[in-house]
């Protein structure tokens, strides 16, 4: 709530913006979009007159083959959920003899939020509101919650459009393109015959790394068994204490404490300097001699990080979060559901 006000309060959304983007949120649930494939070898370039397309791209280098995957799929998605958003007005307004625009708010008359629910709003947000007194905001205030009112009544009715007017994307399925990418006995969670192996390259410095964790965590709680999750040092150089932190997790491991280290880094994210690092080392039970002895071998603390960093840049990775699932390249701290429709279709095969 403190964020939402927050962003509602320097730049109200009008109410046909409000409702256009939980039209989008919403259509794009109903199906997810696949990938066409017919065209790949059409467009080509021609370098020294000999001509290269798509799949020289697919074969040569896997990785910005997949991001084109992403982004065309991402493109697809876009243009079609606008096409289907605008036929649907329209089905629904020749139904009830009304505007297109009109039909997300017909029906609806905002009421009055309670003193209650305007003091709860004020108080939850005071620190962001710069002194101000509830008087002065007290207008602001209603008008935010009077947009909630609005969205709320945008969601039923468009639950009731869709389940009218189902929606199903029929796009072409791709096929996944895999690399190779090896584990080189890094630290892992699961058994090493699972189906599944996630093998993440990541940073305890960088703040979407930190997000992703618990996406992360779900996948295993939902997966147990099934999936095998390992990590790879990937700290980017402009993170000024995430190398020694990775180090420092590394000194964790014959003490079998890695993964508790892990969590309290990632909870830590933003505070990883040496002598919290050190501290955080202690707290998770790391003895304080064994870690200063491995510690004290520097140089071969970094070689092993630089050959995780190295690997992961002759697969593609140049940036943080990056994942490998069966070899599947995923980039960034994407949802839940982008990991899990993944794991799923290598599930089934």
């Amino acid at each position: 709530m403190e964020n939402i006000f927050k962003k509602w309060m320097e730049n109200p959304i009008s109410k046909i913006v409000l409702a256009t983007n939980f039209v989008f949120a919403l259509l794009f649930i109903v199906s997810v979009p696949s990938f066409v494939r017919e065209y790949i070898t059409q467009d080509a370039v021609s370098i020294g007159g000999k001509k290269y397309d798509l799949s020289d791209v697919k074969e040569t280098s896997p990785i910005a083959y997949s991001k084109f995957q992403s982004e065309y799929k991402s493109l697809i998605k876009n243009t079609l959920g606008e096409f289907a958003q605008d036929k649907l007005f329209e089905l629904v307004a020749k139904d009830k003899n009304i505007k297109p625009t009109e039909v997300l708010n017909q029906g609806f008359t905002a009421t009055e939020p309670s003193e209650e629910e305007i003091l709860n709003v004020y108080m939850s947000n005071k620190a962001q509101l710069g002194g101000k007194s509830l008087n002065e905001t007290k207008d602001k205030i209603v008008g935010f919650l009077k947009s909630q009112q609005e969205q709320e009544h945008s969601r039923n009715v468009y639950r009731e459009i869709v389940s009218k007017y189902p929606v199903e994307f029929l796009i072409k399925e791709p096929d996944a393109v895999r690399v190779t990418v090896e584990e080189k006995n890094n630290p892992s969670i699961g058994p090493k015959d699972a189906k599944i192996t996630v093998i993440e390259f990541s940073d305890f410095e960088c703040p979407f790394c930190k997000r992703s964790q618990d996406v992360n965590q779900k996948l295993r709680e939902k997966y147990k068994g099934q999936i095998r999750w390992v990590f790879r040092d990937f700290p980017l150089p402009f993170h000024q204490d995430a190398m020694y932190a990775h180090m420092a997790a590394n000194c964790s491991v014959s003490e079998g404490k890695y993964w508790d280290v892990f969590n309290l880094f990632f909870e830590n994210s933003g505070n990883l300097g040496k002598a919290n690092v050190d501290a955080l080392i202690a707290k998770a039970g790391v003895s304080k001699d064994k870690y200063q002895a491995c510690m004290k071998d520097a140089s071969g603390l970094k070689a092993e990080i630089d050959a995780d960093i190295q690997d992961g840049q002759k697969v593609g990775v140049s940036g943080t979060p990056a994942f490998f699932i069966n070899g599947i390249f995923v980039s960034g701290a994407l949802p839940f559901e982008n990991f899990d429709e993944i794991i799923q279709k290598e599930l089934k095969q």
